[in-house]
């Protein structure tokens, strides 16, 4: 059947790998990494030294087939043989048409060719000329046709070589990566504009309509007018209104069709679990928190990606897409866990902060929200002196057979952490109370003579009145 995700009898997923439960500690390569064969030798010695036992790694539409038509795997399936060579899985992150708002991983005979692949069109500001972009038309038949085919391809060589082979070596694949537009909140080429003018269609009123009730707030926020009844036969303007939250929505639509098309087109080939993932908007809490997020306004991220006012498009309008996550580099990691288990999706995290800030965040995700992976961004150039994975990840190598054991019954867990705070300065960690069964449970930083290091862990509550504890530098009651 090869890898794929099953429902959990008490809600929440697990990913089946060679028939039996499987729990990724990840990393994301840098995106240039998995392309070189030989680059990698020295890295995969390296990952399992870090207890890493899944990649994530970029295919680029331009290395897997420069010419049209010609498709070249011999990279690929070299670095296949070397993953499996060390006991390490690999998802895959097809970077086709859209590549963080941009094409650079499209090939030469795509860029070279905009009549027959148009450019979205934008206009930064009102008395600004049109902007002919590096970034691709999610308006263009062709762009969508080629991309789905190559990556067709790519899915089907992977039936071939690792799915009938009985290895399993590639557990999932991303479609595209934080696709949206950038520098506008909508793509103003003719056929955007024609699409944008048109009577909205009545499946996506009829759908939104339907679905109300599990719409998530800030799209109910943002359009009221969905609970009362939405006009038919009006343009995007006249039955949403005017301005850049309506344009989102419109672009949210037509990017969640496009990469639903490719997202097909592969699973026609080799069903292996997919989704694509999100480059997310500031808030108040990214200012408050001192982090980076992608800007606070549609246009400065990615506009149409599926950001979490948006999320509920990508649900409901790309059914090929497993689920959608979130690449989380700033504060708020746990609002964005909550955000994107919306409808009780499954939770991936395919990048995150690398530093020890980030691997205290994995407990909470793994613990509380069920998570199947989180992917600290450039492993494969961590600093030694910077590694907290190592250490974090030995530790959830022994404690995964009892997580995934508790998932599997249903046993109640949950995951937490305590960040480092400056000698002097206020502790940031907070005491917090969680219910586990017929327990209420107080859990806190450990008090200790001098300044406390961070501290995390998960707890699971086995039976009636019987615990699994791990972690460091905390207490419960």
């Amino acid at each position: 059947m090869g890898p794929h995700l099953a429902c959990l009898p008490n809600g929440g997923y697990e990913l089946i790998v060679n028939g039996s439960p499987y729990l990724c500690r990840a990393g994301e390569l840098n995106n240039s990494s998995f392309s070189s064969p030989l680059h990698m030798r020295s890295v995969w010695p390296e990952l399992v030294r870090r207890n890493v036992n899944t990649a994530f790694a970029a295919i680029g539409w331009e290395d897997l087939e420069p010419q049209e038509g010609e498709f070249v795997f011999q990279s690929l399936d070299e670095n296949i043989l070397q993953a499996r060579e060390h006991g390490i899985k690999l998802v895959l992150l097809w970077f086709g048409s859209h590549k963080n708002g941009h094409m650079n991983y499209a090939p030469s005979w795509v860029k070279t060719n905009p009549t027959r692949f148009p450019r979205c069109i934008t206009h930064p500001s009102p008395d600004s000329p049109p902007k002919v972009n590096d970034f691709l038309s999610v308006f263009s038949p062709n762009s969508i046709q080629a991309d789905a085919s190559a990556f067709r391809a790519l899915m089907a060589h992977l039936q071939l070589v690792d799915g009938n082979a009985g290895q399993e070596t590639v557990v999932m694949v991303q479609v595209e990566n934080e696709a949206g537009v950038l520098g506008d909140t909508r793509d103003r080429s003719p056929s955007a504009d024609a699409a944008f003018n048109s009577p909205v269609p009545l499946s996506f009123l009829d759908t939104l309509e339907a679905h109300q009730s599990t719409l998530n707030k800030h799209l109910l926020s943002n359009f009221p007018s969905i609970p009362n009844g939405l006009k038919r036969g009006l343009g995007w303007a006249e039955t949403f209104g005017s301005g850049p939250l309506t344009d989102e929505l419109f672009m949210a639509y037509h990017y969640a069709l496009y990469i639903d098309q490719v997202a097909s087109a592969g699973k026609a080939a080799y069903a292996l679990p997919m989704y694509t993932n999100a480059a997310l908007r500031a808030t108040r809490h990214t200012a408050r928190d001192g982090g980076t997020g992608g800007g606070a306004a549609p246009g400065i991220y990615p506009c149409g990606g599926p950001v979490d006012t948006v999320i509920d498009v990508y649900q409901l309008f790309a059914p090929n897409l497993d689920f959608v996550s979130p690449d989380i580099y700033f504060a708020d990691y746990e609002v964005m866990c909550q955000e994107y288990t919306h409808r009780s999706k499954p939770l991936v995290i395919p990048e995150q902060r690398r530093d020890e800030y980030g691997a205290l965040r994995t407990w909470v995700a793994l613990g509380k929200y069920g998570a199947l992976a989180t992917a600290a961004f450039g492993i494969d150039t961590l600093p030694d002196d910077e590694d907290a994975f190592q250490r974090h990840y030995a530790l959830l190598r022994d404690i995964t057979p009892a997580l995934l054991e508790a998932r599997r019954k249903g046993s109640p867990t949950t995951g937490f952490f305590f960040d480092a705070f400056a000698p002097g300065a206020k502790d940031p960690g907070s005491r917090q109370q969680v219910t586990l069964g017929e327990w209420n449970l107080v859990i806190e930083r450990q008090p200790v003579f001098g300044h406390p290091a961070p501290g995390y862990g998960l707890i699971i509550l086995t039976s009636a009145s019987t615990f699994i504890l791990a972690g460091e530098g905390y207490q419960g009651y």
